[in-house]
């Protein structure tokens, strides 16, 4: 891998990190603290100034609740693909609409199952 590759790698990774981080609503300090290290090494690790200890990238993995491979190459299981989207989806709606998603998604689900016992017939 040449020079330049590692440098595009480290720096996806950094935002990688970072918008897990922001995700969370996670300060850098906290993370630091966490991690039992300075504000500044998570804000240098974040801008891919700092590279990242094997350790450290497993203790930022799972504080995050992200696998290492995701933060390493951003390839997330389908599973967490799909709950990331549906908290994006859901993000911000009131709690009257969030009533109204599970009763839709109550109703899809009744749904896919009578379609599932008529076929079967």
């Amino acid at each position: 891998m040449s020079t330049d590759d590692q440098s595009t790698q480290r720096a996806l990774m950094a935002s990688r990190l970072r918008e897990a981080r922001e995700y969370l609503g996670l300060s850098q300090e906290e993370v630091a603290s966490a991690l039992n290290l300075s504000r500044p090494a998570i804000s240098n690790i974040e801008s891919g100034v700092r590279k990242v200890e094997s350790l450290e990238l497993e203790q930022l993995a799972r504080l995050y609740g992200k696998t290492v491979d995701y933060l390493l190459r951003g390839e997330a299981p389908a599973a967490e693909t799909k709950v990331a989207f549906a908290a994006r989806a859901l993000h911000g709606l009131s709690s009257k609409d969030l009533e109204e998603v599970a009763r839709f998604a109550e109703f899809l689900r009744t749904s896919a199952s009578n379609k599932g016992s008529r076929s079967s017939k």
